[in-house]
């Protein structure tokens, strides 16, 4: 029976390093920043709790490259898909579509945006902070544009839109991390229909 560890002997360093950041993802999701072991992501990555002090010099430093790695590729995509936003429901469907196809290989990595047990100073809380004011900045983007089109530039009714957006976008992450076997490409199929019933 497979152990579940990943085994990273005689590979490229670059590779090497890949999986170790897998692995601390993992953790890292798992455990929450404060609760996370740098020995279980050694034992996981198949290397020694030393060398992956020497890859990555602490634990903030293995999570600040985690973070970066799953807040860098998010919002890369969602900056994409925005472009293709315009001011109807139905075209909200082009973030969450690149929402679950960046975190299609480890969907678990959401919880690191949103880890409540990271410092509250220090360049781990400012790269978080930093994150989720651009992930808030999309959704008031979208949120603004949306009641504009219909005369409304209220920007308390803005926020409160933006705030149940967010909500929406975590309720839905949450509910796929519970259900494991559903695909991101069923999950975009699933928001497409839920959108549709709003439509109808």
């Amino acid at each position: 029976m497979s152990s579940g560890v990943i085994g990273t002997k005689g590979v490229p360093r670059a590779e090497r390093e890949g999986q170790i950041v897998a692995a601390a993802i993992a953790e890292f999701a798992r455990a929450g920043y404060n609760g996370a072991s740098m020995l279980e992501i050694a034992r996981q990555a198949g290397i020694s709790k030393p060398l992956v002090y020497q890859y990555f010099g602490s634990k903030d430093g293995m999570f600040l490259v985690c973070l970066r790695e799953v807040g860098g590729g998010l919002l890369a995509r969602l900056d994409e898909a925005e472009l293709a936003v315009d001011d109807t429901v139905a075209s909200r469907i082009y973030p969450l579509r690149a929402m679950f196809a960046a975190l299609a290989p480890q969907r678990e990595a959401w919880r690191l945006l949103f880890d409540a047990t990271v410092p509250l100073h220090g360049p781990i809380a400012d790269v978080a902070d930093e994150y989720r004011s651009r992930l808030t900045t999309l959704a008031a983007g979208g949120s603004a544009r949306f009641l504009r089109a219909r005369g409304n530039r209220s920007r308390a009714d803005a926020s409160a839109l933006t705030s149940v957006w967010l909500g929406l976008v975590n309720s839905l992450v949450t509910w796929w991390l519970e259900h494991p076997e559903e695909s991101a490409a069923a999950m975009t199929a699933r928001c497409e229909r839920l959108l549709g019933a709003i439509l109808t």
